[in-house]
């Protein structure tokens, strides 16, 4: 009996020949494909989420509106439409041409509402900065909420801040510098936060995607081995009257005819020549696939490799949540660092940015 050990079950060294059959490939290559569409899937919605900020209606539904657009406005076999869009008047004014005298009463126009609203605003009386602010806070969401409060919890030490002014410029400061280096840190240090969070979103969405690759990779192999496999043990086929099998060779064709499947069993596989391991690994696969033989030996060969893939496909998961909690590292503050330089197009001097020991990098 196979040992399970995820989706896919190993195949034991004894007893084989039973569940090698034509009706176990097409069910274990139809459970591979459905594991590689929900993973894809998966791996789609990531990276929408990721593109489009976790919330893609708005962009489908605009995507639909064009779309819909374009078949009515440009589709050639809608005679009316067509004639509806291009009417045959000659010495008709394009809609969509405008005039000097229209733009300077159309800036005119705005100018003067901008008047009239400035004026009622002065009129009305102004809420207080206390009111404001509850206001804004009653209209936050939970995400929000709880990212306010973190940071108007945070505060940088007054101390730290206090000795590191002190040093930069050689001499004591106010309390009022110091308030508003403190604030202006906070806000900085939140900046890179931020950044580097995404930063580190954007590498699980790259790991993810790299994982997702391996497993399509191990799942050809694992169909090409295993479809190899079943044609030697299966090598007379489906029995029958007028069908080959009786006794007779199967030749090529017809055991690709058994076996209707995109994969082809005999193509080999690549690798890569700074992996020695791997490498001796999948030509020793390659030599198999490509021997016209059929011993019990190649078999429990074909058998071992098999196995070994399907542990790698198992093990293979290209979810990400696992990593939510996972901490900051210096790698995504550099990185955050250097983006908010280029962002901000502004470089720090160079006295400041090469200091201390070791490679002399900020943010070690």
């Amino acid at each position: 009996m196979a040992t399970t050990q995820g989706p896919l079950d190993t195949i034991p060294k004894a007893n084989y020949p039973p569940l090698l059959t034509k009706a176990n490939y097409m069910s274990t290559k139809q459970l591979i494909n459905e594991v590689l569409s929900e993973d894809r899937e998966y791996v789609t919605w990531k990276l929408n989420q990721l593109r489009t900020g976790g919330n893609d209606a708005p962009g489908a539904k605009l995507l639909q509106t064009v779309a819909h657009h374009n078949n009515r406005q440009f589709h050639k076999k809608n005679a009316k439409v067509m004639k509806k869009r291009y009417p045959n008047q000659i010495s008709g004014v394009p809609p969509n041409l405008t005039f000097v005298q229209d733009l300077y009463e159309k800036e005119m126009k705005k100018e003067s509402e901008d008047i009239d609203k400035s004026l009622r605003e002065m009129h009305q009386p102004s809420i207080p900065a206390d009111e404001q602010f509850k206001l804004l806070v009653t209209n936050l969401d939970e995400d929000q909420t709880n990212r306010f409060e973190v940071f108007h919890r945070t505060a940088l030490s007054k101390t730290q801040v206090k000795k590191l002014a002190t040093t930069v410029v050689n001499q004591s400061i106010n309390e009022n510098i110091r308030v508003f280096l403190q604030a202006i840190g906070k806000i900085f240090a939140g900046e890179i936060i931020e950044k580097a969070m995404e930063i580190k979103e954007k590498w699980l969405l790259s790991l993810m995607h790299r994982e997702f690759d391996r497993k399509e990779e191990t799942a050809m192999r694992l169909k090409k081995l295993l479809k190899k496999l079943t044609k030697m043990v299966d090598k007379n086929g489906i029995v029958g009257d007028d069908e080959p099998g009786n006794g007779m060779e199967l030749t090529a064709h017809d055991l690709n005819n058994e076996y209707p499947s995109s994969v082809d069993e005999e193509e080999e596989d690549i690798y890569l020549d700074d992996e020695p391991d791997a490498m001796k690994k999948i030509q020793d696969v390659n030599s198999l696939l490509r021997s016209q033989e059929n011993t019990a030996e190649i078999r429990l060969r074909l058998i071992s490799h098999y196995n070994e893939l399907v542990r790698q496909f198992n093990e293979l998961d290209v979810s990400v949540e696992k990593y939510n909690s996972s901490p900051l590292l210096p790698e995504h503050i550099r990185e955050a660092w250097r983006l908010h330089r280029l962002q901000s197009e502004t470089i720090p001097p160079a006295s400041w940015r090469t200091q201390g020991s070791g490679n002399g990098q900020m943010f070690r």
